[in-house]
């Protein structure tokens, strides 16, 4: 009775005992279950995506379907051995790791698009900053979805400012890349010249600036700027082609002055010629640039005026006591003509007369005959060396019998008479040529039965 008393007691509390662990086993497994679900629906907010996950979400079901009785869970299961849980947290574990692979690799190819745009500099730091901070396989899905939105948008960004300007140089606006190599050119050419270099140094920097641009930006703004260097670009050009025209003004002075210094006429003009030339060097601004170019201007005009219209200074040209009413006097050996109007000079003009083998005679003579146009003919026949085309001349006035005129020259360049162009490539048959300006007004004043005294 005892022994059977006993054994009734064990049974009891084997049962009891068994009842707890089953119910603190089916506490630890729900407790073990609700993490792994837990786990699946965090991955599943990062990004993992969730077909991937199917076959771990079948066999945590599996494992729930296997738990059953009042003997503990671990024993019917193995987990008293190994926690089958553990196993699929670490199956979930590398799926998450594996789609944070995945998708990594594809916002870093998304970044390497980005990288082969030029002018994305900017994008492409961001987005590289960006990839170093994202962990989930969402955040680097949604970085490589914007950064292809980015490449898309420099894409059309490049086409239409190519449109805008005038195609793309090294993946850039030609006619700003362009704009801002002459303005470079233009800027220094200014500075060895002494000039200003504004707006153009301004211009430049500003240009820098726009150049280091994202696409969007360079496609924003590039009406601006291409106008800005458009306008400094020709703010700057004149002011240098100021400059070179007034060093091309006065590299006529010599010329002039050796001209009407043959005539006795060039110290009028020397002191005022190295007056305009301190003006121009000590130009800076636009303003004292063209005061200088408007006054060496005026003086190559007055110079060449008196050169060309015979109106040459005449000091040191006394008048002529007992001399006719009308005397024209050819100076052979300096190439000069003037002309006396009751003894006094009135005109005095650079000529050509005729060269050593057909000299013009020297004597004196009258006007016989005047022409406001007349046709010279070759007495020598083709062949000789003196042979000429046909040609009209004008104003002409014959003093000698045998066919000299004082005529015009319109084959004879304007800077090719005076000294020494009777031994040039102009020189006459004998004729005296003489310039337009000064011929018209000869043959306007000089009548019929004027004196012409041609000598050495």
């Amino acid at each position: 009775m005892m022994r059977a008393r006993r054994a009734l007691v064990a049974l009891t509390l084997a049962a009891i005992v068994s009842s707890g662990c089953a119910g603190a086993d089916a506490m630890a497994f729900d407790a073990r279950a609700r993490t792994v679900e837990q786990t699946l629906v965090r991955y599943v907010a990062e990004g993992v995506p969730s077909p991937n996950l199917d076959g771990l979400r079948a066999e945590l079901q599996s494992l729930k379907a296997r738990r059953s009785g009042p003997v503990p869970y671990a024993v019917v299961s193995g987990a008293a051995v190994r926690d089958p849980f553990l196993v699929l947290e670490d199956q979930a574990l590398a799926v998450r790791l594996q789609a944070v692979q995945a998708s990594r690799l594809d916002a870093e190819a998304a970044l390497d698009e980005l990288r082969r745009e030029p002018g994305a500099t900017g994008a492409l730091y961001d987005g590289a900053v960006e990839l170093g901070r994202t962990s989930t396989p969402a955040g680097y899905r949604a970085l490589a979805a914007r950064i292809r939105t980015q490449v898309v948008e420099i894409q059309l960004a490049k086409r239409e400012l190519a449109d805008a300007g005038g195609g793309l140089s090294g993946g850039l606006p030609a006619d700003v890349v362009q704009g801002e190599a002459q303005l470079r050119d233009l800027v220094a050419t200014a500075g060895q010249e002494g000039l200003l270099t504004d707006p153009g140094q301004a211009s430049l920097v500003d240009g820098q600036i726009y150049l280091a641009q994202p696409y969007p930006a360079l496609l924003d703004s590039h009406a601006a700027i291409a106008d800005e260097l458009t306008a400094a670009l020709r703010t700057l050009q004149k002011r240098v082609d100021m400059r070179a025209n007034g060093d091309v003004l006065f590299g006529q002075l010599p010329g002039l002055l050796g001209q009407l210094n043959a005539y006795g006429g060039g110290d009028a003009f020397a002191t005022r010629a190295e007056q305009y030339h301190v003006e121009l060097m000590s130009a800076h601004s636009d303003e004292q640039l063209a005061k200088a170019v408007t006054d060496l201007q005026g003086l190559v005009d007055e110079m060449s005026g008196s050169l060309g219209s015979g109106r040459l200074p005449l000091a040191g040209v006394a008048c002529l006591e007992g001399a006719p009413a009308q005397q024209i006097v050819i100076h052979l050996a300096i190439q000069q003509l003037v002309a006396y109007d009751a003894g006094c000079p009135i005109l005095r003009t650079p000529i050509t007369t005729g060269r050593p083998a057909l000299p013009t005679d020297r004597g004196t003579f009258r006007i016989f005959y005047k022409a406001p146009a007349y046709k010279m003919v070759s007495p020598w026949p083709p062949g000789s060396p003196f042979w000429y085309h046909e040609a009209w001349v004008y104003w002409a006035m014959e003093f000698v019998g045998d066919g000299t005129f004082i005529h015009n020259a319109d084959w004879q360049p304007d800077n090719s008479y005076g000294p020494g162009s009777q031994f040039g490539p102009y020189a006459s048959h004998g004729c005296v040529h003489v310039l337009d300006g000064p011929l018209q007004s000869l043959y306007a004043w000089a009548q019929l039965g004027a004196t012409v005294v041609v000598e050495d």
